[in-house]
C-alpha cells in the first residue's frame, strides 16, 4: 500500500472510535504521531484497552453522543475542527435484523449527519471516509466470476440496503456539495477487538483455542477474510487520498472456506483439533471480490494471509493473557 504522508495540521475525527475496527484505526493514527478525536455513544474502554497502549489511552481526545442525534455529532465536529472524518459508527447485521428502525436511525442518519458535518466543515474537512459493507452485495448466486465495484447488488439483509443507501447519499453529498468521499466494503474482519456481529466467529475460535475451549463458528462456506490492521491501514490511507468523487470500492481480503480457516487455526493450536468446529448457514453475501478501484486509488494494497493474521492476532491475545487483560465474556452463549 501506499504510504501517504502527514501534514501537521491533519487531523482526524473517528466515529465508533471504540469498536474494533475504529480501535485499530486509532492505535494508527497515534502510533504515527496524528491528531486523533474519537467520538462514540458513551466511554467504554473495553476494546481500546485491548488494542491500545496505557499511554495511548490516557492522551485521547474524546466526545460522546449518539451519531443519530445530529446536533450532538455537529457540535462534536465543530468544536474539535478536524481535517478529515472517518465514520465507523453503526449498527450489525443481528440488531437491524431484529430492530430495522433503530437499525436505520443508527446506520442511515447516522452517516447523514457525518455528510453534514463535512458539509457545514466550511472547506475545513477535506474527505469522509466510512464504512460500507459487503453486505451490500447479493449472494454468490447473483454473480458470475469476480464481483466488481460497480456491480448491480440486490442486498438480502437491512443492513445491507442501509449501507447500500449510504453509498447513495454519499454520492449525491459529491454532486450536490463536492464533498469527496470513500466508502469501504470489506467482508469478514479479524482481530484482537472482534466481539459482534456474523463474522465475528473467527477471531473468538481463537481466542476460544488459546483458551482451551470448545467453540463453534455460526457459518459455513467460503468468505473473504481480512486481517483487521490492514482494514485500518486502508481506511486511514483512504483518508488522506486525494479525491475527486464519491467513491465504494470493494476490498478481497484472503478467500478461503471456513473448513481450511479451521486448518490454519489448528496448525497454530494443534491441541485445538476437535474442539473449534463451525455450523450453520453459509454467508448471505458474494466472497469473490475485485478489487481494482482501491488499488488504483491507493496503489498495492496489502493483504495478510490468514495463517500470518491468525498467528499475529494469537500473538496479540497471548500478550494480553500474559497481562491478565484476556477475557472471555465474548465466548458466552
Amino acid at each position: 500500500m501506499s504510504s501517504l504522508s502527514t501534514t501537521s495540521d491533519e487531523s482526524f475525527f473517528v466515529t465508533g472510535g471504540q469498536g474494533f475496527i475504529g480501535s485499530w484505526i486509532v492505535r494508527q493514527l497515534l502510533s504515527e504521531g496524528s491528531r486523533c478525536v474519537l467520538f462514540d455513544l458513551k466511554h467504554d474502554d473495553r476494546i481500546l484497552e485491548q488494542v491500545l497502549e496505557p499511554d495511548q489511552l490516557d492522551g485521547l481526545e474524546r466526545f460522546y453522543g449518539d451519531v443519530a442525534d445530529t446536533k450532538t455529532l455537529l457540535n462534536a465536529v465543530e468544536k474539535s475542527e478536524p481535517t478529515r472524518l472517518i465514520h465507523l459508527a453503526g449498527l450489525q447485521i443481528p440488531t437491524c435484523r431484529s430492530n430495522p428502525i433503530l437499525g436505520a436511525q443508527v446506520n442511515v442518519v447516522g452517516t447523514m449527519n457525518v455528510f453534514e458535518a463535512a458539509r457545514l466543515g466550511k472547506g475545513q474537512v477535506r474527505s469522509v471516509t466510512y464504512a460500507s459493507s459487503a453486505a451490500v452485495a447479493g449472494g454468490v448466486e447473483d454473480y458470475t466470476g469476480p464481483v466488481p465495484d460497480d456491480a448491480h447488488h440486490v442486498p438480502r439483509t437491512h443492513y445491507g440496503v442501509f449501507k447500500a443507501a449510504n453509498e447513495g447519499n454519499a454520492r449525491v453529498y459529491w454532486l450536490d456539495h463536492g464533498i469527496p468521499s470513500v466508502g469501504l466494503r470489506p467482508v469478514a474482519v479479524y482481530g484482537v477487538g472482534r466481539e459482534v456481529g456474523v463474522t465475528s466467529g473467527p477471531t473468538k475460535a481463537i481466542k476460544a483455542a488459546l483458551l482451551g475451549r470448545e467453540y463453534t463458528i455460526q457459518f459455513s462456506g467460503n468468505t473473504a477474510f481480512h486481517y483487521v490492521e490492514d482494514v485500518a491501514r486502508s481506511f486511514v490511507a483512504c483518508g488522506r487520498a486525494p479525491l475527486e468523487g464519491a467513491y465504494a470500492l470493494n476490498m478481497r481480503g484472503d478467500n478461503l472456506s471456513v473448513e481450511d480457516f479451521l486448518c490454519v487455526l489448528e496448525k497454530e493450536f494443534p491441541e485445538s483439533s476437535g474442539g473449534i468446529k463451525f455450523s450453520g448457514p453459509r454467508i448471505p453475501v458474494a466472497f469473490d471480490f475485485l478489487e481494482t478501484g482501491l488499488e488504483k486509488l491507493l496503489g498495492k494494497v496489502t493483504r495478510t494471509p490468514v495463517a500470518e493474521g491468525v498467528r499475529r492476532t494469537a500473538e496479540l491475545f497471548r500478550q494480553l493473557q500474559a497481562r491478565g487483560k484476556l477475557h472471555d465474556r465474548d465466548l458466552a452463549g
